[in-house]
């Protein structure tokens, strides 16, 4: 969307106090991200790579208190960051001057900004023309010294080597949506230390631990090293066989009483739920182990006491006296499509929420009742597919419907290239979805582990009636 194209804000000023009169009372805090591009021109032809992120991250504050000022609509600035390449390069773009300009090079930079103001939906390019106001009518060309200013004898700033002229070109809406949403780091920049799970630190990280879920909601056993092929965190080779064997056996009792009680349900292409399995999209499924096996089954005694993560999961449910165990197990068979972003359990009246006219935080979200291991029972890769997750993305229901602009933030995280054996615990309100199998002939069998306290019972994701029941 070119600002330029806009026109000028007083043509509008007598339809907007109009307007703004009959939508006051409709008005609710709108949170925005939009990238916004900049051109810069300079005399500066040093290409060192330090001082351009350093003048970056300079020039980013500045054009914070230049551009972004909407005091009707008590617009506040949350957040903002550069953006970068898939390689962690700040995103440019730059070229000679045209001839009889004048030496030097003249460029784009690229920045990200969060914000949210008193709106409606829709008024994201009202907002863009205010920016564009206040930017480029009175000042179209901002005069901006960077680290090296220096001053005169009169006490004013002189132009340095490192001085740009910056020009407001252009601005984008990434997303809107009615609550503050995750404006994380491009992917290209880790964000492992975030989420990693050490078990070797536990004891002296218990709080830090703890608070990290509760803001991110995720958790990757040592720091993601599943990549490079090793893990201090890892389920023995021998456990994962053990579990996969009696996984297929558990499936494939299912899908038989399934076809013999209920052959009217095409399996694979119906949606259905009963007590013991649940469709979730076309080829993709999720059975419950049997709960009142619970004493004797080895599977729910690995979880309640041998599994790597079990002391994790006590610390981030502090410890609670009565956690209930489900295990079940999520797999997808050839040709499975992606899945939808989803959180697995709702919110229970303990969201993030934020003051309508100055946008502070007033009330944060509740810790987890619940949370889920996923294991990896196979290698996962592009081709089997694997799970994408949404850090932060627990923390309020109205990101139900947004999933799709979580890689346009940046910052999912998925368990692409983990191997047999790794896990990651995320809170139970956490979006995340499940990717395609586009293999020819693998099932891709992942074991989910979920813990619960004060007494919470699953009971969204599944039917009443037994599968082993005639229909």
């Amino acid at each position: 969307m070119d600002l330029e194209s806009e026109g000028e804000e007083e043509d509008e000023a007598g339809q907007e106090q109009e307007r703004e009169q009959r939508l006051q009372q409709q008005r609710r805090r709108v949170f925005v991200a939009v990238c916004f591009e900049i051109e810069e021109e300079s005399g500066n032809n040093n290409n060192n790579k330090d001082d351009d992120d350093e003048n970056a991250s300079e020039l980013e504050e500045r054009l914070l208190d230049v551009t972004i000022q909407w005091k009707r609509r008590r617009l506040v600035v949350h957040e903002w960051r550069t953006v970068r390449d898939r390689s962690g390069a700040r995103l440019e773009e730059e070229e000679d001057k045209l001839v009889g300009v004048g030496g030097g090079k003249e460029g784009k930079l690229y920045f990200d900004i969060l914000l949210s103001f008193l709106g409606t939906s829709g008024d994201e390019s009202l907002l863009l023309r205010k920016m564009w106001t206040r930017v480029v009518r009175h000042e179209k060309r901002l005069d901006v010294f960077l680290k090296d200013d220096f001053g005169g004898d009169d006490g004013r700033k002189r132009r340095s080597r490192n001085a740009m002229m910056i020009t407001a070109k252009d601005a984008d809406v990434l997303m809107s949506a009615p609550c503050r949403f995750p404006f994380l780091k491009d992917e290209s920049e880790s964000c492992d230390g975030k989420y990693s799970y050490d078990k070797r630190h536990e004891r002296e990280k218990k709080d830090d631990l703890r608070e990290n879920f509760r803001a991110n909601g995720y958790l990757i056993a040592d720091g993601g090293t599943a990549a490079k092929g090793t893990s201090s965190c890892r389920v023995s080779k021998t456990l994962v066989d053990s579990f996969r064997m009696k996984t297929h056996e558990r499936i494939e009792v299912i899908l038989s009483a399934l076809r013999e009680n209920h052959s009217h349900v095409s399996v694979g292409t119906d949606a259905f739920a009963y007590k013991e399995i649940g469709s979730r999209g076309k080829y993709r499924f999720d059975a419950l182990f049997d709960k009142e096996k619970e004493e004797e089954d080895a599977l729910f005694k690995f979880a309640k006491s041998d599994a790597p993560w079990v002391e994790p999961v006590k610390d981030i449910l502090r410890n609670a006296e009565d956690i209930d165990i489900n295990i079940s197990i999520v797999w997808t068979e050839p040709n499975c499509s992606d899945q939808e972003w989803h959180c697995d359990g709702a919110h229970r009246g303990d969201q993030e929420t934020y003051d309508e006219q100055t946008g502070a935080l007033v009330k944060t979200h509740g810790p987890p009742y619940a949370v889920c291991v996923f294991m990896a029972l196979l290698d996962l890769d592009d081709t089997v597919g694997y799970t994408e997750f949404w850090p932060t993305s627990h923390k309020n229901a109205g990101l139900l419907g947004f999933g799709a602009a979580a890689h346009a933030l940046g910052g999912v995280q998925s368990t692409k290239n983990a191997k047999a054996g790794d896990w990651v615990v995320y809170d139970y309100r956490l979006m995340h979805r499940g990717i395609g199998n586009e293999s020819k002939d693998t099932r891709r069998p992942i074991l989910q582990f979920m813990y619960a306290v004060d007494g919470y019972k699953e009971r969204k994701n599944y039917g009443q009636k037994s599968v082993f029941r005639p229909g």
